[in-house]
């Protein structure tokens, strides 16, 4: 009698702590999505508007602030205000039209509020606000939000952001190139690089340090000075040829003949003001020397670092009568000479202020070649980050270069170094910012990337996950995307991983969708995994998506680096989550002695109801879910398990209020039941 009272009342407690959680029991939190990407030298990747949850019907949100970046930045104007007219990205992610709302930006005193018409579902609009006027040393606390009385989902009608200019000067863009005259893919790719420095010369400081590989690696550029050419090159972790280098922060391994490829990175650049100045004049001495005179100006104090400023002897062009190498060119444009003092550079002061520095170097010219165009180039770089913070050179000069118009598909792809290189593991994490997420939650990558709450894992230092501007998945219209650079990435077997912030809220019957779009380089293999974490990105248990080879391809196979042309290239992939994380619950550690399926509750039900049964044994067991008529509604469960008491959740959300039956079937048991929906 009294064991059966204790059992009564362990149910009872369990019967009530189950139903207090029936308030929100299909609630799954601590969602992490991470895309893991397995090089092989293959073709481009590209991953697009990660979703989760259901699309509300009416949604816009406030996607990005456009022209004003967040946190710290320089201006160009030193102490001068200036203005600029706020352009803001706004995103329809509802499942209808959206038309005839405002949208507002505040900062300060500032405000301003536009009209926007109309935007399909799907698409955006980039909204352009009165001008703002915008003063060094004043931080600004940035609010903009949308107005639209249908909407559904407030949570991303606002966006706000902090920024903070700062008194600064005009940047000029380092490239730093890693080429051969033994490098066949150098040869058909130099001519586009050429082309876009000249033309753009006034800019840009360029460097080309030449290396011993391929076979048989004579280039005389190269044994000229093969100590600095190789520091350079482990600075970065170099090991392939064609790659460039640009403000140390971005690399682009081959893919020159591709205008954005120099062009977006060479901008983003450009727009960003620095926080000192740099100048450089030559003076050519005793006949054969130059004195370089290099003037750094420190405009605001700069963030911490190790910073280092570093001076190199530059030939504008160096021409043989016939190729050095294997590779047939006979030109070389801005090869890299020697570096002074030394490659470690001098270090430079984070205090405002104006800083003179003396260098004198003999000109060296190479034997056999016509070589008699220099000049010096001076860069201050952080060695923390490895960003260059601004440069300059002591010439002008410009060589007007033919460029190839049809590159060999086959020589394009870049040759890797003999031997790899190793460093420590490089995670990217993008900074926090103001955001918050309900209900639907979706990252279309056209903002910062990576995105705010994200982390790239770059365990080699080498290429990884990238946002590509001139690609975009059909799901939201946009500009830009995610890509992984297969077909510049020699580092065959290498893993990447792109990894999303945390979202909560979701629910069983919600999905997890992405666009990917991929073109097989014929001969080789990469491959794409996307697994799910329910405990924050601690563990991944869940793989939801696992292609590679031709299951991954969305376009037909090309030899030329792939970049989707169009809707038709992308895919569409979308994954219930209560098909791949079971709802199932095991009820403490007791071992029942019979089969049983216990009556739903509560009952009637709105729109969340339990359902308990006990198995004493192991067995294979299905759960099912029918209406009145017979018809199966759905399956909670099928699957092997262990013997004990399991609890299973229904949610009726989306069906109609009435009677539904449950049924429990093993392999020697069989049970059904009645319920009711009533909303």
């Amino acid at each position: 009698m009294k064991k059966n009272i204790l059992l009564l009342l362990i149910f009872s407690v369990l019967l009530f702590s189950f139903t207090f959680e029936s308030h929100q029991p299909s609630m799954i939190n601590n969602i992490v999505v991470q895309f893991v990407a397995t090089n092989g030298y293959g073709n481009n990747l590209y991953v697009d508007n990660l979703m989760l949850g259901v699309q509300y019907q009416y949604d816009v949100a406030v996607s990005s602030l456009n022209n004003i970046p967040k946190d710290s930045n320089y201006t160009f104007t030193g102490t001068n205000p200036f203005k600029i007219a706020p352009n803001v990205t706004i995103l329809n992610v509802g499942t209808a039209t959206a038309s005839s709302f405002n949208v507002t930006m505040i900062v300060g005193s500032y405000n301003s509020t536009k009209p926007v018409s109309s935007i399909s579902s799907g698409g955006s609009i980039d909204v352009i606000f009165d001008s703002l006027t915008i003063t060094p040393n004043v931080p600004m606390n940035i609010t903009i939000y949308s107005s639209w009385s249908l909407d559904q989902n407030k949570t991303n009608d606002t966006l706000k952001q902090f920024t903070y200019y700062m008194p600064g000067a005009r940047r000029n863009v380092v490239f730093e190139a890693y080429t051969s005259s033994t490098c066949a893919p150098c040869a058909s790719q130099n001519p586009y690089l050429d082309a876009f420095i000249s033309a753009r010369f006034d800019t840009i400081v360029p460097i080309k340090y030449h290396m011993n590989w391929p076979s048989p690696g004579n280039d005389p550029m190269y044994h000229a000075n093969p100590t600095q050419n190789n520091e350079r090159r482990y600075y970065y972790s170099i090991n392939a040829v064609p790659t460039l280098v640009i403000d140390g922060v971005h690399i682009q391994v081959s893919g020159y003949s591709t205008l954005s490829n120099l062009l977006n990175p060479y901008t983003a650049r450009l727009q960003k003001g620095s926080p000192l100045s740099v100048t450089v004049t030559d003076t050519k001495i005793a006949g054969d020397s130059i004195l370089a005179n290099v003037t750094v100006n420190v405009i605001s104090p700069l963030p911490s670092g190790n910073y280092k400023l570093r001076v190199s002897s530059i030939s504008r062009r160096i021409t043989y009568s016939s190729p050095p190498g294997t590779n047939g060119e006979t030109d070389f444009k801005d090869v890299f000479r020697f570096m002074y003092p030394n490659t470690t550079g001098t270090t430079i002061s984070t205090t405002p202020g104006t800083y003179n520095f003396q260098f004198k170097y003999k000109l060296t010219p190479l034997a056999n070649a016509v070589d008699t165009i220099y000049y010096t180039a001076a860069f201050v770089q952080n060695d923390v980050t490895k960003e260059i913070i601004n440069a300059a050179k002591g010439r002008n000069y410009q060589v007007v270069t033919k460029v190839q118009t049809q590159p060999n598909p086959e020589n394009t792809k870049p040759i890797q170094a003999p031997s790899f290189i190793t460093s420590d593991g490089k995670i990217i994490s993008g900074s926090n910012t103001y955001q918050t997420m309900a209900g639907f939650n979706y990252e279309p990558f056209e903002g910062n990337f990576p995105p705010a709450g994200w982390t790239i894992i770059n365990p080699d230092n080498g290429l990884t996950w990238v946002q590509y501007i001139g690609a975009n998945g059909p799901m939201f219209s946009g500009t830009k995307s995610a890509k992984m650079p297969f077909y510049d990435y020699s580092s065959t077997g290498q893993i990447d991983y792109l990894v999303s912030k945390v979202y909560n809220g979701l629910d069983y019957s919600d999905s997890i969708k992405f666009n990917w779009a991929y073109a097989q380089y014929p001969g080789y293999t990469d491959a794409l995994q996307v697994k799910v974490s329910t405990d924050g990105g601690t563990s991944f248990p869940y793989t939801i998506f696992n292609r590679s080879g031709a299951t991954l391809a969305t376009a037909p196979s090309t030899s030329s680096s792939f970049v989707p042309t169009g809707p038709s290239q992308w895919g569409h992939f979308a994954v219930l989550i209560g098909s791949f994380i079971s709802n199932i619950k095991k009820i403490g550690s007791e071992l029942p002695d019979k089969f049983i399926l216990e009556q739903n509750f509560p009952n009637p039900f709105n729109p969340i109801t339990n359902i308990i049964y006990s198995i004493p044994k192991n067995t294979k067991v299905t759960l099912k879910i029918y209406d009145i008529k017979g018809t199966l509604i759905a399956t909670l469960v099928d699957e092997y398990q262990t013997a004990g008491i399991y609890l299973s959740q229904f949610d009726g959300k989306d069906l109609s209020s009435g009677v539904y039956f449950y049924k429990l079937e093993t392999s020697d048991f069989v049970s059904v039941k009645k319920m009711s929906l009533i909303k």
